[in-house]
């Protein structure tokens, strides 16, 4: 899986908290290491973790539509 951090550019107070819960470890608020896994064309696999706390935070399968 390929290790990416994803940041987005905010325009209002509630847009930034959104992001920082989405993008950072709720426990020590470092930037988390989000992966992504092409799964025989039919699903992608989200996994996020933590640098710092090593801890995975999210673990998620989209379908491919």
């Amino acid at each position: 899986m390929k290790a990416i951090n994803y940041f987005q550019r905010t325009e209002t107070a509630s847009q930034e908290a959104y992001i920082n819960l989405q993008c950072n470890c709720i426990l020590c608020n470092t930037p988390l290491e989000i992966k992504f896994e092409n799964l025989d064309n039919i699903e992608i696999k989200e996994e996020a973790n933590c640098p710092e706390c090593e801890i995975r935070t999210r673990a998620k399968l989209y379908p491919i539509q």
